[in-house]
């Protein structure tokens, strides 16, 4: 409800009125058009959905394709469908691919089942928005959008699940995670930091500064004036003993 004012002039006078008017407003306003009620009775609509479900067994137990394929022939396909590693959220019936974005769900389809013989119960997909990225760093360089991504997850009739990681590939990942560690420690050091060793690969790689033994001013003047005077007295003997070698000569 909404108050609105009114202005309403009366009187020889000529005078103005304000008065307050209520204005009531039904329903709301909606970003999107509501949707339609479905036309065909639910009945109806559940006889469809059986007879799909009973053909899809049908095929399925007379090893044909559970759906229609497509009239066009593709004999040497040029798109890249790589096989992702499922989330929290999947579930061993679900695989998740990562396809161009000009794949649909009828491609991706046609495309497990001619080349895999994998046949798709259902298709879901997710194109992931397109990112900010700053090459050197945000402020130092100007700025672009990455590519989106284009996700499709699949319904499978028999569950799939990943092998288990090898102790190589383990190893291959923690070195790759390691060595990023270090080039970047060494490409963000600045000023006295580039003397600071890494903690990449436990420390190993760089070398660490020798510990050095805190002497005060004073103490280190006397240790120098005594190691010049015993220089000297050294050098004074030995002058002393060549000298007297020659004059016994």
């Amino acid at each position: 409800m909404f108050a609105r004012f009114k202005t309403v002039s009366s009187g020889l006078f000529e005078r103005t009125i304000v008065q307050p008017q209520r204005t009531i407003i039904m329903g709301r306003l909606r970003p999107f058009a509501q949707k339609k009620k479905p036309t065909v009775p639910r009945e109806e609509r559940a006889k469809k959905s059986k007879r799909i479900v009973q053909l899809v067994k049908e095929a399925i137990e007379n090893d044909e394709p559970h759906f229609t394929v497509g009239a066009k022939k593709l004999y040497f396909p040029s798109a890249r469908v790589t096989l992702l590693r499922p989330n929290a959220k999947q579930t061993p019936y679900q695989a998740k691919f990562l396809v161009p974005k000009s794949f649909n769900k009828l491609d991706l389809r046609d495309y497990l089942y001619h080349l895999y013989g994998l046949r798709v119960l259902n298709v879901t997909v997710a194109l992931t928005p397109a990112k900010w990225e700053y090459p050197i760093g945000p402020g130092f360089s100007s700025r672009h959008r990455v590519a989106q991504k284009k996700k499709m997850t699949v319904d499978l009739i028999d569950p799939f699940v990943w092998p288990e990681e090898t102790e190589f590939f383990k190893n291959q990942a923690e070195f790759i995670e390691q060595r990023d560690a270090y080039r970047e420690d060494k490409l963000e050091a600045v000023g006295s930091d580039k003397l600071k060793p890494s903690k990449a690969f436990e420390g190993i790689i760089d070398r660490h500064p020798q510990p050095m033994n805190f002497v005060p001013k004073i103490v280190e003047r006397q240790m120098r004036n005594l190691k010049e005077k015993a220089t000297l007295q050294d050098k004074q003997l030995r002058t002393e003993e060549f000298i007297s070698q020659h004059i016994q000569l």
